[in-house]
């Protein structure tokens, strides 16, 4: 199975962003939009992991989550990957406030390698991607209009617990599902 880890978004938000990325879309340029299910902020991509491994990854899941408390996190940023860029391969939209979330990612990359789970070796930029660059034709446009709206605030939310998904890729984009959810104290 594919899975990942990650904080879910609230609808309110969800609605904001979706929202944005129509009107971007509209501008044109080869870009993958990201479709309003899909919207979440990962913090550990696993990949493909055996069955057997699931019970494993809960428990480390549940350990870590016991350790902190719930925080607030402000979604209120937009950006490109590579950063200030006129090719940019991902676009995103960013919190503020977001040193818990740093914690969390850390201290869970750091149980999951005691599981066998590759460090990631990038430090942990905490983002939810909105769109994949696929081609440079009108991108100009997108990125300029994402510039214009790099403050802009699209809400604040309680992180309360992370969230294990399967990730099954289709042609018309990957289908999640819930496997696991644990709570933060």
């Amino acid at each position: 199975m594919r899975l990942f880890i990650a904080v879910e978004i609230p609808d309110e938000i969800k609605d904001g962003i979706e929202k944005e990325i129509k009107r971007l879309k509209r501008l044109g340029g080869n870009i993958k939009w990201v479709r309003r299910n899909a919207i979440h902020i990962t913090l550990k991509f696993l990949g493909e992991v055996e069955k057997e491994k699931i019970e494993w990854i809960e428990k480390t899941m549940e350990k870590t989550a016991g350790e902190f408390q719930s925080f607030g996190i402000s979604i209120e940023k937009c950006g490109t990957f590579p950063p200030h860029s006129f090719r940019p391969r991902v676009l995103w939209v960013g919190m503020k406030d977001e040193k818990p979330l740093v914690l969390l990612q850390e201290r869970l990359e750091t149980e999951l390698a005691k599981l066998g789970f590759k460090k990631e070796t990038r430090a942990f930029f905490p983002h939810v991607t909105i769109g994949r660059v696929k081609g440079n034709s009108a991108i100009r446009k997108v990125v300029g209009e994402m510039r214009a709206i790099e403050g802009k605030e699209f809400g604040k939310m309680g992180a309360d617990r992370i969230t294990l998904f399967s990730s099954t890729l289709t042609p018309e984009g990957p289908i999640y599902k819930k496997l696991h959810e644990a709570k933060l104290e």
